[in-house]
């Protein structure tokens, strides 16, 4: 067994600066919800269920991450940066960092609609425990709790079979032919990788897993399978945001790489 080498270079795009505020609590003063609490976003997804205009057909996805994050997207690529939600309007600054992967037909349209609806700074506000609502002049988006949608399985205890990739730049299926897959057992993490098998540390915080001490054995990898592992280590190394919706499993680091699973049956 030996420490992986090296892992694909850097191929994300540059993060723009957006401002984040410290968090402020309040109530609208008529009890019909709640605005600019911050801890009541922290943690959790929320999802659009009904035809809010976006092109392609959406849906609208945000994700508020416990250390001040806002990762979104609209159908086609995802957003990822910090967000201020002081005074009950949803700010991110100078904007969010995007992925750069084509989408087909209207669906390429959906980023765009994303990019306006944020960048017009909307009002937000929580009216019942599990509806988030966003306004933007005439603009009304309501929004559900994904947790209640589709209540996710645990993380531990089964495997996860890799379905699909980010190094990045692209996002993609695996390619045809090739198997990848990851098991988190008790603050480990084990799998193969396409082409090896990995193990290692991984410590769970919040959304946050830390990897550490991974380990691959040393089959030589070429074409297909050496990268899905190139990918697959690339994810391994460091911290990576994790979020479960129903049975799937997503991993993104702050460069960009990611893996997409499905937990297998």
């Amino acid at each position: 067994m030996r420490r992986p080498a090296a892992v694909l270079p850097l191929l994300g795009v540059a993060l723009l600066l957006a401002g984040c505020g410290d968090t402020a609590a309040g109530d609208d003063g008529d009890g019909s919800g709640t605005v600019g609490d911050t801890g009541a976003l922290a943690g959790r997804t929320f999802v659009s269920t009904e035809d809010i205009g976006v092109p392609g057909g959406g849906p609208l996805n945000l994700q508020f991450t416990d250390d001040g994050r806002l990762l979104a997207s609209a159908g086609c690529n995802s957003t990822n940066g910090p967000v201020s939600l002081d005074g009950g309007r949803l700010d991110t600054g100078d904007g969010l960092a995007m992925t750069e992967m084509g989408c087909p037909g209207e669906r390429m349209e959906a980023d765009q609609w994303l990019r306006d609806l944020l960048s017009a700074e909307p009002t937000w506000e929580l009216t019942d425990e599990n509806t988030f609502v966003l306004t933007a002049g005439d603009t009304v988006v309501s929004m559900t709790d994904l947790a209640v949608l589709e209540p996710p399985v645990e993380l531990t205890g089964r495997q996860w079979d890799v379905d699909g990739l980010s190094d990045g730049e692209t996002a993609s299926s695996m390619p045809a032919g090739f198997t990848a897959h990851l098991r988190f057992d008790d603050g480990t993490v084990s799998g193969f990788t396409g082409c090896n098998d990995v193990s290692g540390t991984a410590t769970v915080d919040g959304d946050t897993i830390a990897f550490a001490d991974v380990v691959v054995s040393d089959a030589g990898c070429t074409g297909g399978a050496a990268y899905v592992q190139d990918i697959v280590l690339a994810v391994l190394e460091g911290e990576a945001l994790f979020s479960i919706t129903g049975d799937r499993l997503s991993l993104e680091t702050g460069s960009g790489f990611g893996l997409q699973a499905v937990a297998a049956g």
